[in-house]
């Protein structure tokens, strides 16, 4: 664990993100509301508050790059405190394990490595430093890099080891965690850190995520560095560094050093370009082109976005040249504002099944009232990409047991379903905020597992006989008949007890007729 109170001296050579660093409130690129959301969550509990019980605990997400640490950093500075930060050992390489092994140490894997500091941490709680005659210093503990895990037994030990950590720390205590995009992980690796933070939000710890910085925001920073660095990069050059960053403003600062190193610093610096190639990678045919860049990333909803507005040019198609095909009027339609579909796809990194899901239910929203031919042939394209997407289940592709031609067709079907809905959505209607709404279709695929999860086990408990019957047997001719089965059995007590009854009062009027002789009042009854 390192603690800090200041920064050194910086050195000409080093990097420009560390060199900088924004220093003040002002200099950071994050939105200036959630950075004051974290400023006054943490003076609460430096400076004002007085409830011992209360949570100390904060989570911040988001992607890479998008300023959670320069924030805390910078809030500190000038809340005053001092802030300790969990450091993350540095990975054993395998000869130095082997050597330690030889000389009786033990390894210790970072995820032991971080249980036993939470354990120093409940056990020894981090106080400000008291020194003789000054007064105490507000701390507090930055966790900015969680251990790697994986299995569900390190996923339970870790999540269990920062429950721990939440509910025993004495001091604000933020714990940073970075969103990785899903082509970086697998959906159950996402899945896992999803839980984990749903867990840190159970045990009582406050979340907040930062979003992506703003291109604008990126361009003056960008402006800012090249001004004190002076650099001879233009305007256009900045906002395609800025474009290309993807929101990650340390990315797009380390992409601009790069881009403004000469064709000696670049070699200085163990590249593989020459001198010409150096000159080659700045410019192209077209004047300007990156030979780097963060690869881009869509989020589903992002990606859904851009298919459902389907805001086009304003321009005439005819002005984009003369060799273009003739199309017949109902057919033409005027240029996206936006890549190739399919690589709006690539970015989000989503199957065919869930697109064309969220297209079907939500793309009526999107449609103007009287365009009935419109949700006509959107409805058709959509009923295509669904029978390419079930492809994989054809006689042929069982056979031949074939997964590249599975793949070709889910990518033909989700291209398919958003053609359709851009082509097809002739009249959108006017730009304005929508709920995306989760396919209904789902809950009923759920209840449809459930249900057949249920018959199975009435068929293994109850039903002996009938474990060789399939589920469709079950559902269309056994279950209506054990329903009706089951409602006779209902009916068949009160039946029974209506009979109870009716003998009850034969009995009372046959006791009654006995006592016609002693009383002729109860004749009338």
């Amino acid at each position: 664990m390192e603690c800090r109170t200041g920064s050194g001296p910086k050195d000409k050579s080093e990097l420009w993100v560390d060199k900088y660093r924004p220093q003040s409130l002002l200099e950071l690129a994050v939105h200036k509301k959630k950075v004051e959301e974290v400023n006054m969550w943490l003076k609460e509990r430096l400076i004002d508050s007085k409830d011992k019980l209360h949570k100390h605990a904060l989570v911040i997400t988001g992607q890479a790059g998008v300023g959670k640490s320069a924030t805390i950093h910078v809030i500190a500075s000038h809340l005053g405190a001092s802030l300790c930060e969990w450091k993350t050992p540095t990975p054993t390489l395998w000869q130095e394990h082997m050597h330690n092994l030889s000389s009786g140490v033990h390894y210790m894997s970072k995820l032991d490595e971080f249980e036993n500091f939470v354990e120093r941490i409940r056990k020894y709680p981090l106080l400000p430093f008291n020194t003789i005659g000054k007064s105490m210093k507000p701390s507090m503990l930055l966790i900015d890099d969680l251990p790697l895990i994986n299995g569900k037994q390190a996923l339970g030990r870790l999540r269990k080891c920062l429950y721990t950590l939440v509910g025993s720390v004495q001091i604000p205590t933020i714990i940073l965690i970075t969103e990785c995009a899903r082509v970086d992980s697998s959906k159950n690796s996402a899945r896992d850190w999803e839980d984990l933070l749903s867990s840190l939000v159970n045990a009582g710890a406050c979340k907040m995520s930062f979003n992506p910085i703003t291109t604008n925001s990126v361009k003056k920073t960008l402006s800012k560095i090249c001004k004190e660095e002076r650099c001879s990069v233009t305007v256009e050059q900045i906002d395609q560094i800025a474009r290309v960053s993807g929101g990650d403003i340390r990315h797009a600062i380390t992409s601009l050093q790069y881009f403004c190193l000469t064709p000696s610093q670049l070699l200085s610096f163990n590249t593989i370009h020459s001198n010409d190639k150096a000159d080659e990678f700045r410019t192209s045919d077209d004047g300007f082109a990156l030979s780097f860049g963060r690869d881009e990333t869509l989020s589903l909803f992002h990606a859904l976005g851009k298919f459902l507005h389907n805001k086009r040019e304003t321009v005439n198609i005819a002005g984009f040249g003369q060799d273009l095909l003739l199309l017949k009027e109902k057919f033409a339609r005027l240029p996206v504002k936006m890549d190739a579909p399919e690589k709006v796809l690539y970015q989000a990194n989503v199957q065919a099944s869930p697109v064309a899901d969220f297209l079907h239910e939500n793309v009526l929203d999107f449609l103007s009232d009287e365009a009935v031919d419109d949700a006509w042939t959107v409805a058709s394209y959509l009923c295509d990409a669904d029978n390419l997407a079930t492809f994989h289940g054809s006689l042929w592709s069982r056979t031949t047991n074939n997964q590249e031609v599975d793949s070709i067709s889910h990518l033909a079907a989700a291209s398919v379903a958003v053609r359709g809905v851009l082509f097809g959505n002739s009249h959108p209607t006017q730009s304005r905020w929508h709920a995306i709404r989760s396919p209904k279709l789902w809950q009923a695929e759920q209840l449809l597992r459930r249900n057949k999860n249920e018959m199975v086990r009435q068929r293994n408990e109850a039903y002996r006989e009938l474990i060789s019957s399939n589920i469709s047997v079950m559902a269309t001719e056994y279950k209506p008949m054990l329903r009706w089965l089951g409602s006779r059995a209902v009916e068949a007590p009160l039946v029974y007890m209506e009979g109870l009854q009716d003998c009850q009062i034969d009995k009372d009027t046959f006791d009654d007729t006995k006592m016609d002789d002693v009383d002729d009042d109860i004749e009338d009854w």
